[in-house]
């Protein structure tokens, strides 16, 4: 199985998802990285970075980052890979809400690790901004990504 690796942005249907959209100002509220094998690498909460596959593909946009090259997306992948079974950054969530800083740590949340992965593999989607203030729905109005059509997983 073989499809090109982009970013994912899911628009939620929770309360969990609605409290996210409502609190970062955004339509997203979660973000993965999609792999060439049609699973994602993602963190969520309770598991941490975790790699997973999607069984229902609504309310899920997709943005590819036409800078990077096909050996990008894969320091892309593996800073991800790598983050697997590392911690759910709650305390990361929490300034969202608080506004205050939280500093580093070894835990993400979906759209820190989204970023610090695009960022490790040379796409500086915004100038000065550390990956723990990035939100969802900030990813998504990045002038880099572009949004293209859903990868046809075979």
């Amino acid at each position: 199985m073989k499809t090109i690796p982009c970013i994912l942005l899911f628009r939620g249907r929770g309360i969990i998802s609605s409290l996210i959209r409502w609190q970062t100002r955004g339509i997203y509220s979660h973000a993965a990285i999609l792999m060439r094998d049609g699973r994602i690498v993602e963190s969520w909460q309770g598991d941490g970075v975790r790699v997973k596959t999607l069984k229902d593909w609504k309310g899920i946009d997709c943005f590819e980052v036409p800078e990077l090259t096909p050996e990008d997306w894969d320091n892309v992948i593996g800073f991800c890979l790598d983050k697997v079974g590392e911690g759910y950054d709650y305390s990361g969530v929490l300034r969202f809400v608080s506004r205050r800083k939280t500093g580093a740590n070894q835990s993400w949340f979906c759209s820190e690790l989204v970023y610090a992965a695009l960022h490790y593999a040379g796409a500086n989607l915004f100038r000065d901004i550390q990956p723990d203030e990035v939100s969802p729905g900030l990813l998504a109005i990045s002038p880099l990504i572009k949004p293209i059509p859903r990868p046809i997983i075979q």
